[in-house]
């Protein structure tokens, strides 16, 4: 499924093809987590449907996640349940009254104030942007870790979407964790790394940690990584990179 309408609060899944090429599609678990809520329509009230939220606790989240999936024709999971990546969740349909079928989804930082039938309308864009994930920087930066942590490189047009801040505190500090080598956000060899990834040079985790160079006004630190090595010059903050 592609996305076809998104917001800063959702992201509305259909392949396409046409207005019910989805209907009856399995819908599974993004990532791993728990069953906090498995809601039935009754079907004559609009909105929501059939409705699921997941508590994800996987580690391969860019941080804590509620995920929420509206408009199921039906729902294959109970609260309380732990699903796997990939684990069904329903079936993809129109319930709550919509006219194509469709996965509507959120991703939550947190439990949802409002309870199990939360939307923020009339809330601040400081509100919305406290309580919900951006639906492409999560999908980016979940995918980016997953990858991560099957040492495979991010490709360019996940990388796209994020900036800088988010690889460096939500995809870096895992490499280095995995890694067992403390991770400073603010190191110019971290700088470095995103700006190596940026140039197309994936250096995967580290294989150790910053050591120092050279000598008099040439000085440094380096730090060889999976796929390479990167230098960072004291003097005039750049980076250079070998793989």
């Amino acid at each position: 499924m592609v996305g076809r309408h998104s917001t800063r609060v959702s992201l509305d899944l259909n392949a396409g093809g046409s207005c019910n090429a989805d209907m009856g599609l399995a819908v599974v678990a993004p990532l791993a987590g728990v069953v906090r809520a498995a809601l039935h329509w009754n079907g004559v009230t609009p909105g929501e449907g059939n409705h699921v939220w997941l508590e994800l606790d996987d580690g391969c989240l860019p941080g804590p996640t509620f995920f929420h999936i509206d408009h199921l024709l039906d729902i294959v999971c109970t609260e309380g349940q732990r699903l796997a990546p990939g684990d069904p969740i329903g079936l993809c349909g129109a319930s709550g009254g919509w006219d194509c079928a469709h996965g509507h989804c959120e991703w939550l930082t947190g439990p949802p104030r409002d309870g199990w039938f939360q939307w923020p309308y009339g809330w601040s864009r400081a509100q919305v942007e406290a309580a919900y994930w951006n639906p492409w920087e999560w999908w980016a930066a979940a995918s980016a870790k997953v990858l991560a942590e099957g040492d495979r490189p991010i490709p360019p047009e996940v990388v796209k979407v994020l900036d800088d801040w988010q690889i460096k505190h939500w995809v870096m500090p895992d490499l280095w964790q995995w890694a067992g080598i403390d991770y400073n956000p603010d190191a110019g060899t971290s700088q470095g790394w995103v700006d190596a990834l940026r140039a197309g040079n994936y250096l995967g985790r580290p294989r150790t940690g910053e050591r120092p160079y050279g000598e008099g006004a040439d000085v440094g630190v380096w730090q060889e990584f999976e796929s390479g090595v990167l230098l960072y010059r004291l003097r005039d903050g750049q980076a250079s990179w070998t793989g």
